[in-house]
């Protein structure tokens, strides 16, 4: 008999995941999104070509940006990711895998495209 530990998953895969968008245009999707987010435990969130004011998302009554760093970027090739970071782009396209049987990766960034479109294709190229 031991008096170890059994740990579920080795020490030090504990991970992260962060959650962004691009081109979001309804503050309050955004605010949603964003407070969300920050209660799941995100590590971080950012914005691509999508504006986030505080004052117009006021469904976001965490203020996720002052708890979690939050990255905002004006175009697609300004995101940068940790060196393993995955970039998984959430759409519904004919080559995307259902969420059920998705493997979330350990070290992941989700992005979300806009309310009425898709993700650009530059961000679509660039997903995992």
């Amino acid at each position: 008999m031991t008096n170890q530990l059994q740990h579920p998953r080795p020490l030090g895969t504990r991970g992260y995941f962060g959650i962004g968008v691009e081109g979001i245009s309804k503050p309050m999707n955004l605010g949603n999104l964003f407070r969300s987010a920050h209660a799941f435990g995100a590590s971080f969130g950012f914005t691509i070509s999508a504006d986030y004011s505080r004052k117009t998302a006021r469904s976001d009554t965490y203020l996720a940006p002052d708890n979690i760093p939050f990255y905002e970027h004006d175009r697609p090739d300004q995101l940068v990711l940790a060196e393993g970071c995955k970039l998984v782009g959430i759409e519904l396209v004919d080559t995307a895998i259902d969420l059920p049987s998705f493997r979330h990766h350990r070290c992941v960034a989700y992005l979300l495209g806009p309310e009425r479109g898709q993700l650009s294709h530059e961000l679509m190229e660039r997903c995992t």
